[in-house]
C-alpha cells in the first residue's frame, strides 16, 4: 500500500508539472542521469519531486501537529485561575516564573513575573521548630549511645530533611567538641559537661534551643599510653628543632628500645599480579582468535565443497584427466585471486598442483590433499579419486554426481543453520530494546504518579 502522502504528492506535481519543470534542479538532474544512466531520467526526477514534495508535507504536518500539541499543553499547565490569580508553592516546591500579558485600553505588554513559594506562618514555624528539637538528639548522637554518653564524633547537620530550617551549631568548649561534631577526649581526666547550642533560622526568624551533652574521658590502655606519649615525644622534638635540617628519632622511651623503619606505600604484588592476569588473557586471547579462524576455514571448506566437486564433474565430463582438472581449477582461482579474499580450497588445491609439477605421485598428492584440508567429505573424496586413478572416470563421474547432489543439499542446511544462529544473536540486543523502551514508557508515569 502506497503512502497517502506520496499519492497526494503525486497528484500536485502532475496538475503543477510545468512548474516543477521550470524550477528544476539541474545537478539533481545531472546526478540522477549519472548514478542511473539505464533508466528515464525525466520518470526519475518526476519521482525525486514527488518524494521530495511528500517529505516536505510530512515535515509540515508534524511541525504543526508539535505546534498544537504545544499550545494545548501550556494551556494545561497554566498557572494563571479563572479569577486572575496566581498559586503559590507550598514551602520547598520552589519559585516559579511565568509570564504574565497586560492589555490596557490604549497598550499591552508582555511581563515577566517570578512567583515565590508560600512561607510559613508564624504558628507553623514554631511547630515545626518544636517537632524539630525532638528528633535532633537521635539524629546528631551518631553511634554515641545517648548525648550523656559521648565517645565519637558527633552529626552536627546544617539542615534536615523535611524542615525548612537552616542549623548553625555553637559549643561552649570548641577545644572539646567543634562546631562540625569534631571531639577531642586526650588529656580528659573526667567527664566534661558541654553545651550545644542549634540555631534554627528561616526568613526572619529564629529559633535557639540547648543540648547539654557529656563528653566521657579518654580510657587508654597500656600499649595506647605507650604510642601516644610517643606521638607527644615525636612532635616535641619536631617542634625544638625546626631551624634543623635533621629529625632525630627517639631511641628509648618508657625503658623500651625502639627500632624505626619506614613503611613503602608502594604494592609490587599489585602489578605483577595485573601483569600476570594480562599474560594469561592475552595468551587465551590469541588462542581464541586461532580456534575462529580454525573454524572459519572449516565453514568456508564446507560451503566451497559443493562447487569443487560440482567443477571437477564438469571437467572430467568434458575429457579432462584429474590432475588436468586440478590445474584448471587452481588456474581458476589465480585469476580471480585478486578480486577476491583469501580462499582456504584453492590454497590447497594449488599446493597439489605443485606437488604433481614436482613428481609426487598422484595418488599421494591426492591423498595429502584430503588430510590437510581435514574434513570427512574431502578425505572420501580423496580416496575415491586415488582408486579412480586406475578404473577411469566413468563411475567416478557417477559418484561425482551424487555427491554434487549432496553437497548442495548441505550447503542449504547450513545457511539456515547460520539464520538461525544470527536470529538467537540478535535476542539480546532486542531485549536491551525493550527494556529502553519500557523504560521510556514508565519513568514519565513514575514521575507524573505523585502529582495526580
Amino acid at each position: 500500500m502506497r503512502n497517502p502522502f506520496y499519492v497526494l504528492a503525486a497528484k500536485v506535481y502532475k496538475k503543477r508539472k510545468p512548474i516543477f519543470n521550470r524550477r528544476r534542479n539541474d545537478k539533481v538532474y545531472q546526478a540522477l542521469k549519472q548514478l542511473h544512466p539505464s533508466e528515464n531520467t525525466e520518470k526519475m526526477m518526476e519521482q525525486f519531486q514527488v518524494k521530495k514534495t511528500a517529505a516536505m508535507a510530512v515535515m509540515l504536518l508534524a511541525g504543526g501537529a508539535s505546534a498544537v500539541g504545544t499550545s494545548l499543553y501550556y494551556q494545561a499547565e497554566s498557572r494563571l485561575t479563572e479569577d486572575e490569580q496566581l498559586v503559590r508553592n507550598e514551602w520547598g516546591e520552589g519559585n516559579y516564573q511565568v509570564t504574565l500579558h497586560v492589555e490596557s485600553e490604549d497598550w499591552d505588554k508582555e511581563i515577566p513575573f517570578q512567583v515565590k513559594e508560600r512561607i510559613l506562618t508564624d504558628a507553623e514555624q514554631e511547630a515545626l521548630a518544636k517537632a524539630l528539637y525532638g528528633e535532633l538528639p537521635e539524629i546528631i548522637q551518631m553511634e554515641n549511645r545517648d548525648l550523656l554518653h559521648i565517645v565519637s564524633e558527633l552529626n552536627l547537620i546544617s539542615s534536615v530533611s523535611g524542615y525548612p530550617f537552616k542549623l548553625i551549631w555553637n559549643s561552649s568548649n570548641n577545644d572539646r567538641i567543634s562546631r562540625t561534631g569534631k571531639i577531642n577526649r586526650i588529656g580528659l581526666a573526667q567527664p566534661e559537661k558541654i553545651d550545644l547550642t542549634v540555631a534554627m533560622c528561616y526568613e526572619e526568624q529564629k529559633f535557639s534551643h540547648c543540648y547539654q551533652v557529656i563528653l566521657l574521658p579518654e580510657v587508654l590502655n597500656e600499649e595506647e599510653q605507650f604510642f601516644r606519649s610517643l606521638e607527644d615525644q615525636l612532635q616535641e622534638r619536631d617542634e625544638e628543632g625546626k631551624s634543623q635540617k635533621e629529625i632525630y628519632l627517639p631511641e628509648h622511651l618508657l625503658d623500651r628500645e625502639i627500632q624505626w623503619q619506614e613503611t613503602k606505600k608502594g604494592n609490587i604484588a599489585i602489578p605483577f599480579f595485573l601483569s600476570l592476569l594480562g599474560c594469561i588473557w592475552i595468551g587465551k586471547g590469541m588462542e581464541n582468535d586461532l580456534e575462529k579462524s580454525c573454524k572459519k576455514r572449516s565453514r568456508q571448506l564446507m560451503a566451497d565443497y559443493s562447487g569443487f566437486v560440482s567443477k571437477l564433474r564438469l571437467y572430467l565430463s568434458a575429457g579432462l584427466t584429474i590432475k588436468n582438472a586440478f590445474f584448471r581449477i587452481a588456474a581458476d582461482y589465480k585469476n580471480k585471486q585478486k578480486q577476491k579474499q583469501r580462499n582456504y580450497l584453492y590454497e590447497e588445491i594449488k599446493i597439489a598442483c605443485f606437488q604433481l609439477e614436482n613428481g609426487v605421485m598422484e595418488e599421494q598428492a591426492y591423498r595429502e590433499f584430503g588430510k590437510r584440508c581435514g574434513e570427512t567429505r574431502y578425505r572420501k573424496l580423496s580416496f575415491l579419486l586415488g582408486v579412480h586413478l586406475k578404473k577411469g572416470n566413468d563411475s567416478l563421474l557417477l559418484f561425482l554426481s551424487e555427491e554434487a547432489d549432496g553437497a548442495w543439499e548441505d550447503r542449504r542446511n547450513m545457511a539456515r543453520k547460520a539464520g538461525e544462529e544470527a536470529a538467537t544473536k540478535l535476542l539480546l540486543p532486542m531485549m536491551l530494546m525493550l527494556v529502553v523502551v519500557m523504560f521510556l514508557i514508565l519513568l514519565p508515569a513514575y514521575l507524573d504518579f505523585g502529582t495526580i
